[in-house]
């Protein structure tokens, strides 16, 4: 599905940071049929679809997913109030757009992105593209919150049989939050997770260990359909969901 735009206070864009761009170009090339182009971005039968960018020296391979605003020094300043910090003030990104690296309450870092001539993910809900953005939280009520103050958020129960939560901007869902519970392993922090539409999860899984890359969490069943956590060989953890045809998509 293709998108033009996105309204302040909505998740708009990913990026991967790797220490090895030319290894993260092959795996998700491979992974997804990826090509890349001047910009720096992914891109899906020529729309941008999520971005890639060298790691700092040292520093974790990682996604790291950003939420459209009209105002990035005021969001900056409503997360420290809330109780955030900021990681990365807001920084000009050539003539693309204006993005800051901030932290909520917990600790789960996260972007904010101002468009300028590039405006985020051009296509989404589609084999190859962002379908949903997850974040896993220690602390349900601190967390809802935070994205409460700082962005308008909140939290809506659903009927899954294990507790989850969607994140609701005005009436739109545009996100998950679930507890860190035994799902998760033992002291794992608080972060957000992008995940990725696949038509088959369990092929997915396949490639992606045959590129390098780990399955953290097989295929399983949930209300959208199937669910897989997995990593890029350089550590990058993501997801897959195969959407069922019930769900609506």
């Amino acid at each position: 599905m293709r998108v033009r735009g996105y309204a302040p206070g909505t998740p708009c864009w990913a990026e991967v940071a790797s220490p090895d761009p030319g290894a993260a170009r092959a795996f998700y090339g491979g992974l997804f049929g990826w090509q890349f182009n001047d910009d720096g971005h992914f891109t899906l039968n020529g729309r941008a679809v999520a971005g890639l960018r060298t790691a700092a020296p040292g520093g974790p391979a990682a996604w790291l997913i950003s939420i459209a605003t009209d105002d990035p020094a005021g969001t900056a300043e409503a997360v420290v109030h809330a109780g955030g910090s900021v990681k990365v003030p807001p920084t000009s990104v050539r003539d693309l757009g204006t993005m800051a690296v901030l932290a909520d309450a917990g600790g789960a870092v996260f972007g904010t992105w101002l468009r300028s001539r590039f405006g985020g993910a051009q296509v989404s809900f589609e084999p190859g593209a962002i379908c949903w953005y997850e974040l896993a939280s220690h602390d349900l009520e601190r967390t809802g919150a935070f994205y409460g103050e700082v962005f308008g958020w909140h939290p809506v129960e659903t009927e899954n049989t294990e507790p989850y939560f969607e994140l609701h901007h005005h009436h739109d869902a545009v996100g998950g939050l679930l507890p860190i519970d035994d799902r998760f392993p033992p002291g794992l922090p608080e972060h957000w997770t992008v995940c990725f539409m696949v038509e088959d999860a369990v092929t997915a899984c396949e490639r992606v260990a045959e590129l390098g890359g780990t399955v953290a969490r097989k295929p399983m069943a949930s209300s959208a359909g199937w669910y897989a956590r997995v990593a890029d060989p350089s550590g990058a953890h993501f997801a897959l969901i195969e959407i069922s045809d019930e769900y609506g998509f």
